[in-house]
């Protein structure tokens, strides 16, 4: 079994476990989940060149609470982007005509449909939107949210959708460099939670192995590595008595840490008991009760998930 059948046969089960939560939408698995297969779908077209890096250069861009690049210099296949962008829109606003039973969300419909309208007709720089998307935010993606009120993620979206194939292409073969480099960034312990490729903070974190070693998912390139058990990934802050963690019954494989210094949460996966294997994009939406407890504890989000929502 190659690796895109392993990651399809991941995929199916992870949309299994999710629909039977009853508090999440149907509709919303339907649209990420094929939205997650036609991803895995497209990833043997993509193209990368990476940068032109030499160690030397690297070391001198060296520092402990930044990546080797920025998220605007991330290596992607922008054509790709673009065919996948389109190709996701008009899956999204033809849907609703062509399987009435088991549709999109409908203000997601409604909105794409605009941005449809606006793209084809040039209104919409996607290039821009891009960067915007790999930055966090900016005024295109502020407009729109915006002009499509009961839908306002869903530009950003469709943006972060398309550029997820190229950028785990980009990101992986990256990687792979520095690991055939012996470069420090892809073996060490990260003594902060922010990535070691691009700088960002974590999105969700996951426990491995019986030691428990403490990994960490990037909210904007989606690279994976390890950092220190006993630390806030988002503020750094190591005093126990203000780092805390809870579970609950109806979520088994998940946790929250919690942090009282910048008030900030994030979920852990820790399937170690269970024969599961994680796929944290998806893994974030099984695990919204969780978001909702933390947060009616006073406890906020360092960062969107990565369907950007």
């Amino acid at each position: 079994m190659n690796t895109i059948e392993k990651q399809q046969r991941l995929l199916a089960k992870t949309l299994k476990q999710l629909r039977k939560k009853d508090h999440i939408p149907k509709d919303l698995i339907t649209l990420l989940g094929e939205t997650a297969t036609l991803q895995l779908d497209s990833a043997q077209n993509i193209s990368i060149d990476l940068p032109d890096l030499t160690l030397s250069s690297l070391d001198k861009q060296k520092d402990d609470e930044k990546g080797i690049l920025t998220p605007g210099t991330l290596p992607l296949d922008r054509d790709h982007i673009a065919a996948f962008f389109s190709h996701l829109i008009e899956k999204i606003t033809k849907h609703a005509t062509t399987d009435p039973q088991n549709r999109f969300p409908g203000p997601m419909v409604a909105a794409a449909k605009l941005i449809e309208t606006a793209y084809n007709n040039k209104e919409i720089d996607l290039d821009r939107c891009i960067d915007e998307c790999l930055q966090g935010s900016g005024p295109i993606m502020a407009h729109w949210a915006e002009r499509t009120p009961k839908a306002p993620a869903t530009l950003n979206f469709l943006v972060r959708a398309a550029i997820e194939p190229s950028l785990t292409a980009g990101v992986t073969a990256l990687a792979e460099w520095l690991k055939k480099q012996q470069h420090p960034s892809n073996q060490e312990i990260r003594q902060t939670g922010t990535c070691p490729i691009c700088g960002s903070l974590p999105h969700m974190l996951e426990l491995r192995e019986k030691e428990g070693f403490r990994f960490a998912f990037c909210s904007i390139c989606q690279h994976d590595f390890r950092i220190r058990r006993l630390a806030c990934p988002v503020c750094d802050n190591t005093d126990t008595d203000k780092l805390k963690f809870f579970t609950v019954p109806e979520e088994p494989g998940f946790r929250v840490e919690t942090c009282d210094i910048c008030k900030s949460y994030i979920k852990t996966i820790d399937f170690r008991a269970f024969d599961r294997e994680s796929l944290p994009s998806l893994n974030d939406l099984e695990s919204l009760a969780l978001d909702f407890i933390a947060q009616d504890q006073g406890y906020s989000r360092a960062t969107l998930s990565v369907w950007g929502m």
